[in-house]
């Protein structure tokens, strides 16, 4: 029961009782992260991203990031990070934008049975500039992820994650604290092989909005390759 309370909670936490359907978008990430060095312990480790986003009704592409950081792995499924974000925004043809970001990031287990279940939980801080403007928007973002193997250690099974994304001050290209995002996963993760898997399944990127909630269906797809031991 405590298991199916929590799957029902990811998946409708922070849905609002009406939102305005806004588009249909395919988000794809290519992920690259882990130690550096081999060993035991404390490793330094890397973590390079590269996640194109396509809008409109997945006609273009809307958004751009590269993300890059670097930190160290404390222990399986715990690390410390911090990096450099570039994004580049075209939601329309003619309308772009390019923000520059550093982020701050941590990482750790609330439960680890590779076996059967790992329960994981994400902090992320951001500073966010635009280009051609003058304030620097302060967010915090807070992930909960789930993942269960079927089959044990390693093996394909569902995955779910929600998570809250919340701006801290006002800026003048248009970041405002009463503006929460949540965004909502629900899929499975499927081993490719012993370094690479698939992350693959649906999420409701939800705007929360003085009068105005919006909500996103977003195809979202991550490959992702671990480097080290």
């Amino acid at each position: 029961m405590a298991l199916r309370g929590l799957t029902l909670a990811l998946l409708a936490a922070a849905l609002p009782a009406a939102a305005r359907a806004d588009d249909v978008q395919l988000w794809t990430t290519m992920l690259a992260a882990g130690p550096i060095t081999p060993g035991a312990g404390v490793q330094p480790m890397v973590h390079l991203e590269y996640q194109p986003r396509f809008g409109n009704d997945v006609s273009r592409m809307t958004q751009m990031i590269v993300r890059a950081g670097f930190g160290v792995r404390l222990a399986p499924d715990f690390t410390v990070l911090a990096g450099y974000h570039y994004q580049r925004n075209d939601p329309a043809p003619g309308v772009r934008s390019d923000e520059h970001r550093m982020w701050q990031q941590l990482l750790f287990p609330i439960h680890r049975d590779p076996e059967r279940l790992i329960l994981l939980t994400r902090l992320r801080l951001e500073q966010r500039s635009i280009v051609d403007a003058q304030d620097l928007g302060w967010r915090a973002r807070a992930m909960l992820r789930l993942q269960l193997p079927m089959k044990g250690r390693g093996s394909a099974g569902p995955l779910l994650w929600s998570e809250a994304l919340v701006p801290l001050n006002d800026t003048d290209w248009g970041q405002r604290r009463n503006t929460v995002q949540f965004r909502n996963f629900i899929g499975a993760l499927v081993p490719i092989s012993p370094r690479i898997n698939l992350e693959a399944g649906y999420m409701a990127q939800i705007d929360r909005r003085p009068g105005a909630d919006r909500i996103n269906h977003v195809g979202n797809l991550l490959l992702s390759y671990r480097l080290g031991d």
